[in-house]
């Protein structure tokens, strides 16, 4: 049982602020290297269309599968947590995380060693869309794994969610409807949304001077939260011992 307080909590903002940060430092570094945006999947239905049209159909392919892969990686996030709460045990996310860890590592030397295409380039050969591929199923994972960890509050890999409901604590509070309750979420929501820019801003001067190897970056911030993840679970179980 969750507390519904829980997420405002410093040391879990921590963590939205971090994963934030990553969302918008990844999807800043697919932009640079393969001109294409991966933390979220609305444009790719209307790239999908255009390609169709211009007849470019082996494009309009690999535009259709990216969201498929974000929703790989959304189920299979959700998919092991559940698998636990089935079982009537605790969810344990450290394993999705160095999941991501392990994979940036692998993405920035399968890059730096020249096997994902031409940095810098427009994404054109199916060899280029690999790298599109696993970003997108990385930002599935990580946005489904905390949304249900907030129980849907938080996401952390696009803004589009997060300025929507932004948008509706300010109403609420322009109405004096729950004035202390969305006054807190209000400013959370901001700063999750500051970090993402913030990532974004980090991302370009790495990515333009170490390439492929940028994302080393996302893995360690990975393993960072995923060791604090596992700390805060083990020092949860510890306190519901000792009640």
């Amino acid at each position: 049982r969750q507390n519904p307080d829980a997420i405002y909590y410093k040391r879990n903002q921590i963590i939205w602020y971090l994963l934030a940060f990553q969302g918008g430092f990844v999807n800043l570094g697919a932009l640079i290297s393969v001109k294409r945006f991966v933390s979220h999947v609305t444009g790719f239905a209307g790239l999908f269309t255009e390609e169709i049209y211009q007849l470019n159909y082996y494009q309009a392919l690999l535009f259709i599968i990216t969201p498929l892969f974000f929703l790989l990686g959304s189920f299979t996030s959700a998919f092991t947590v559940e698998l636990r709460r089935k079982k009537h045990e605790a969810p344990i996310y450290i394993y999705n995380m160095f999941t991501l860890t392990a994979f940036f590592l692998l993405l920035a030397l399968l890059g730096h060693f020249g096997h994902l295409g031409t940095f810098d380039a427009w994404a054109t050969s199916g060899r280029d869309f690999i790298l599109i591929f696993i970003l997108a199923f990385f930002c599935g994972l990580q946005n489904a794994l905390i949304t249900h960890k907030s129980n849907t509050v938080i996401r952390t890999t696009h803004l589009t969610g997060l300025t929507t409901d932004l948008g509706i604590g300010i109403a609420k509070i322009s109405q004096g409807i729950e004035v202390d309750k969305e006054t807190r979420a209000v400013w959370m929501r901001v700063w999750i949304i500051f970090s993402f820019f913030l990532g974004s801003l980090v991302a370009h001067p790495i990515f333009t001077a170490y390439k492929y190897l940028g994302f080393i970056f996302p893995a360690i911030i990975s393993a960072v939260v995923g060791m604090r993840l596992y700390v805060s679970a083990k020092n949860f179980n510890k306190t519901t011992e000792m009640i």
